[in-house]
């Protein structure tokens, strides 16, 4: 009786089994993904170059992703289904040597053994979104130039870009561009002090 009793169990839960489809499959979102460097690299090749060590480029942790944010009325959000191809700290760090190397100034990073380096820069992201409100993209950092363990110059950089409008499209041209005018002004803030 035991046994009929555990093989009618065993057909059932067989025979039911087969009768359910769980569909555990789901959707994800489609995500497109943008350059935020869009300098492109020239070949150029200098008599002597100047060298500068790279610290770091410090990015509150906000930023420390490959989102787009914007913001409207104080409140931060994500652009949905857009992301920067690669994190920012990368980007910038790239388009630092490309815009640099123009001018023949070297960009070395750590380790700085075996270089001989005399300055160092340092970069701190403060903003980089779209705010909603003034349809504008924003990027500003501070920089801090040391020299033999001395402040050699420091400052603020801040860019503005107008929107077209509040779409993707625009809204990553507006990014793309007011990152190369950010570093470009970097670039002429320090360049002439070499």
């Amino acid at each position: 009786m035991m046994r009929c009793r555990i093989l009618i169990l065993i057909f059932m839960t067989t025979f039911f089994s087969a009768c359910v489809d769980i569909n555990l499959k789901s959707e994800l979102p489609n995500i497109n993904y943008y350059k935020l460097d869009t300098l492109v690299a020239e070949s150029k090749i200098c008599d002597a170059y100047n060298l500068i060590g790279l610290v770091g480029i410090e990015v509150p942790s906000k930023y420390q992703n490959a989102k787009i944010l914007y913001s409207e009325n104080n409140k931060v959000s994500e652009l949905s289904g857009v992301n920067f191809a690669n994190d920012i700290v990368n980007e910038v760090e790239s388009m630092l040597i490309k815009e640099f190397h123009k001018h023949c100034l070297k960009i070395i990073n750590p380790p700085f053994s075996g270089a001989k380096i005399e300055s160092y820069l340092k970069l701190k992201l403060l903003d980089f979104e779209i705010q909603k409100d003034t349809m504008e993209a924003v990027m500003s950092f501070s920089y801090q130039i040391t020299s033999r363990g001395q402040i050699h110059q420091s400052g603020i950089i801040a860019q503005k870009q107008l929107l077209d409008s509040f779409d993707e499209e625009s809204a990553i041209k507006a990014m793309q561009d007011v990152s190369i005018s950010s570093i470009k002004e970097l670039a002429n803030q320090l360049i002439p002090k070499y």
